[in-house]
């Protein structure tokens, strides 16, 4: 499959002193012409003023007649994890591995913990997937870091995070003082799955430390300058030698295909500027370890309740188990509507997102 002009890439960079832990998809659509240059604020179209659906809240999408969610691209099935909240306590999030109804699902998390699990219909076969540690250091945790469609399969990238040793500290930072926010190293593992969630391959790697900045996506075809999920590369950069007269950095790149993992390391070195840069401190702030004390103050809060969109998917996608109780507040403020709600669901009835906001949706709410 190729992927012409839209390529899906996760970046940390440490140039804008900015650092990105979340699952996180973006697309960048790139299109060549001569034509002038026009700004625009962007601020003044994000909201439920903005004139594209993919802005609006979910309560604005609810209560629009026209919006069709199959067309909306932040619900995409690989754009954000879908999510359920069973009893009102425990919030379940899962990712569908396809479009279709009744996909295979991977579990992502239930209440405050990570747990990853292939899953079949309502919660059904579930294949719980155990990551072990790459290296001998104190673990931090493992995380789900993307999803990458690779020909007709998928690839899960897994992201284990270890805590540097002190030596390792005190040398990243005498490369650069840039990198005393730099509180890990990591290790990859990527695992192919088929749309109806059959493991295929298993396939690890360590990356250097520290990661100044890298990328994980579709490799580029050289002969044709575009981006094909048939091979998904990693790239970053690491320090090489700093102290001598032509100090320089190495570049990696592992290539995944189908099982096989290759590796290509070349040395670059620094410009001028860059020379100039690593002995300057810029104090940026490190947004990943901003979000690991945002989760751990909040671990034990209650969780958001769904909106009814978010109820949709769940339904479509058979996510939650038959016996559990799930769903919108104000659905369940329903007693008879409720019932009707879960048997049909377990009896597998299947309804149209219009036919859906007609039947459990509070289309007049606020």
């Amino acid at each position: 499959m190729k992927l012409s002009l839209e390529q899906t890439f996760y970046t940390l960079g440490i140039t804008a002193g900015l650092f990105f832990s979340t699952l996180h998809m973006a697309h960048a659509a790139l299109e060549i012409e001569e034509q002038n240059v026009i700004y625009i604020d962007a601020s003044s179209d994000d909201g439920d003023e903005s004139i594209y659906p993919e802005n609006w809240s979910d309560q604005k999408k609810i209560r629009d007649q026209k919006y069709n969610p199959h067309n909306d691209s932040s619900q995409h099935f690989l754009s954000n994890a879908r999510y359920f909240v069973i009893n009102g306590k425990n919030a379940v999030r899962y990712y569908p591995l396809s479009e279709a109804a009744n996909p295979a699902l991977l579990y992502t998390s239930v209440g405050s913990k990570s747990y990853f699990a292939l899953v079949q219909s309502y919660g059904a076969a579930m294949q719980p997937i155990m990551l072990k540690p790459q290296l001998p250091h104190q673990l931090k945790d493992h995380q789900l870091f993307s999803i990458q469609p690779h020909d007709k399969n998928l690839v899960l990238i897994f992201r284990s995070r270890y805590f540097h040793t002190p030596a390792e500290m005190a040398r990243n930072i005498a490369l650069n003082p840039n990198f005393k926010s730099y509180f890990y190293r990591t290790s990859y593992e990527l695992i192919e799955v088929t749309p109806q969630g059959k493991i295929l391959h298993r396939t690890q790697f360590t990356a250097p430390s520290p990661e100044n900045g890298l990328g994980f996506g579709p490799k580029m075809n050289e002969n044709n300058g575009e981006y094909e999920d048939s091979s998904i590369e990693y790239t970053t950069r690491t320090p090489g030698v700093y102290q001598t007269l032509n100090p320089y950095d190495i570049e990696y790149s592992y290539v995944y295909t189908h099982g096989k993992l290759t590796k290509h390391t070349e040395k670059r070195l620094l410009t001028p500027s860059e020379r100039a840069e690593i002995k300057v401190d810029h104090g940026g702030v490190n947004a990943e370890n901003m979000h690991d004390e945002y989760n751990k103050a909040n671990q034990d809060r209650r969780p958001e309740p769904s909106s009814c969109l978010e109820d949709y998917w769940v339904y479509h996608d058979k996510a939650a188990a038959k016996n559990v109780h799930w769903g919108n507040p104000w659905l369940q403020r329903q007693p008879a509507l409720y019932q009707n709600f879960l048997r049909d669901y377990a009896n597998g009835k299947t309804y149209s997102w219009l036919q859906f906001r007609q039947h459990f949706c509070n289309a007049q709410q606020p």
